[in-house]
């Protein structure tokens, strides 16, 4: 009977049950929408227990119809959003709503922590610079406001730590989800007492770091009752979902760059050293790889702009997605084709809930810059295809710089469903993108994970060289003339960008909304 693999991922916004066999072709999926909860342009939480849910369910369908029998699974193995946090009890039920990691409320947190230790101390530590998007700021945040909560939890948790909790009743995470804590040490890989002690926080509050593709444990009587799961499979901690996905792209050596691009971008290369950029632009984590570390920049919004711009500027094309089952981000994606490289002069600044790499700017917003009677719809929704792509190779150059001259995009995500998004990449690179015949990268890459776990591949190299595969169709070379003309609108690109924030202009806006909001 062959071997598969299970790999659960929860998303931002939704959750997947994938399964894989051993040569990584995708077998079965099933997936499930959840909604986060915006108290405000800035506060951002999430109910635990829609992820749970999400997970039970999706796990119930893949194994509801028997087709591929329980006994078949090799292995489950988990990968989550990064830097969202849980409160739990000692029975691993959340006592509060969780923090999204896109939540900007500890703007404050974060000034005092670098008031009491110092930027340069804490990147030089974690491989992070202070911003409220990761962990610590936030509880920092939860213990100041709201201390009942955090009195009485037993354990904080990361998102894929709750599933796994309740798959095995182990609490547990791994390095790489610690690595976005701000309290983990990067070099040595453990938790940083120094930093632990310095804001009080409780220790013991803190699950056990792990490698990343450890058995954390089996599945138990609860996983059975509530997953419909049968006990004894063995229960993978595969790490972050962009260092999972990273392994699913075969971005695994120098000379490839992985840029993931969803509600948001992550720009990812592996290294075999820890590495600090001077300025603290890009970030250096734990690699799903042990003992690697990965260069990585995110993006906060980039294919949640054309999500948003479809929404309330594409209600022709969702009416004749309705009416005729054409996707409507196709449709607008043959009317940004007719625009040229450009968009007739027009340029989108991506940052629509603030700024992460290169500038870690939580008062930036989005800027249309350009606008003329002359310009259209399609004009656009080129323009935020470009804009994404701008930001984008901004942080490809900075890992570049940082570490190996990059060879190839390996690109993901659903914003790589669209044919023209993946050639304007291309073109601003000014470098081949591909993408690989299996679109799940997170879900791969814990699958793949998994395997070496329970010893189906001997490596973690040599996994990926069986279950990785590129679709070489896919494959798009940069047109040299296209790349000439956006080399001169990057430099503008940035340019609005620098003048917009020296002059204070973003600070002030926020001021003014802060007043009236």
């Amino acid at each position: 009977m062959e071997k598969i693999f299970l790999s659960i991922d929860i998303g931002t916004t939704g959750c997947k049950a994938i399964l894989f066999n051993k040569e990584g072709q995708l077998l079965k999926k099933t997936y499930r929408e959840y909604q986060s909860i915006y108290l405000s342009a800035r506060w951002i939480d999430h109910d635990p227990s829609t992820w749970l849910q999400a997970a039970q369910k999706t796990v119930m369908e893949i194994i509801s119809t028997g087709e591929y029998p329980q006994e078949q699974l090799a292995a489950i193995s988990i990968t989550s959003q990064r830097a969202t946090f849980i409160s739990v009890d000692k029975n691993g039920q959340a006592l509060e709503n969780a923090i999204l990691w896109q939540d900007k409320r500890a703007i404050t947190e974060s000034n005092e922590i670098i008031e009491k230790f110092g930027q340069d101390d804490i990147y030089d530590r974690t491989g992070l610079r202070v911003d409220p998007y990761f962990t610590l700021p936030k509880l920092i945040w939860l213990k100041k406001n709201k201390p009942e909560i955090y009195q009485k939890t037993y354990c904080f948790l990361m998102v894929q730590d709750f599933i796994i909790y309740h798959l095995t009743g182990k609490f547990a995470t791994d390095w790489t989800q610690a690595s976005r804590t701000m309290f983990f040490n990067i070099e040595n890989f453990s938790w940083d007492e120094t930093i632990i002690e310095k804001f009080d926080i409780d220790y013991h509050k803190i699950p056990p770091a792990l490698k990343p593709g450890t058995i954390v444990g089996k599945t138990n009587k609860l996983a059975k009752k509530h997953f419909g799961l049968i006990e004894g499979i063995p229960v993978i901690v595969a790490g972050g979902d962009q260092q999972c996905a990273a392994v699913g792209l075969g971005v695994v050596e120098e000379g490839l760059i992985e840029v993931n691009t969803g509600s948001g971008s992550f720009v990812l290369a592996n290294s075999s050293r820890f590495v600090k950029d001077k300025k603290k632009r890009i970030l250096c984590s734990a690699s799903a790889i042990p003992g690697s570390w990965v260069l990585e920049a995110g993006i906060f919004t980039t294919g949640g702009i054309y999500r948003w711009f479809r929404n309330n500027f594409g209600k022709e094309e969702l009416k004749i997605e309705q009416q005729t089952g054409q996707d409507a981000y196709q449709i607008l994606d043959l009317e940004a084709e007719k625009e040229p490289p450009g968009a007739n002069g027009l340029l989108l600044i991506p940052h629509f809930a603030a700024s992460a790499a290169p500038y870690w700017n939580p008062e930036a917003r989005g800027v249309l810059f350009g606008l003329t009677l002359s310009h259209s719809k399609a004009s656009v929704a080129r323009a935020i295809l470009e804009g994404i792509s701008f930001e984008v190779q901004k942080n490809i150059l900075l890992i570049e710089k940082n570490t190996a001259e990059i060879n190839e995009v390996r690109i993901s995500g659903g914003a790589s469903n669209s044919n023209i998004f993946n050639q304007i990449q291309a073109d601003i690179y000014g470098k081949e993108v591909v993408k690989t015949i299996c679109n799940e990268a997170s879900s791969l890459g814990a699958a793949i994970l998994a395997s070496v776990a329970v010893n189906t591949y001997p490596d973690l190299n040599f996994a990926v060289k069986k279950m990785v595969k590129i679709d070489q169709e896919s494959r798009k070379k940069p047109n040299i003339n296209n790349t000439k003309k956006y080399q001169e609108l990057f430099e503008l690109h940035n340019a609005i960008y620098y003048h917009l924030n020296k002059g204070g202009i973003y600070k002030k806006l926020n001021e003014i909304t802060d007043v009236f909001s």
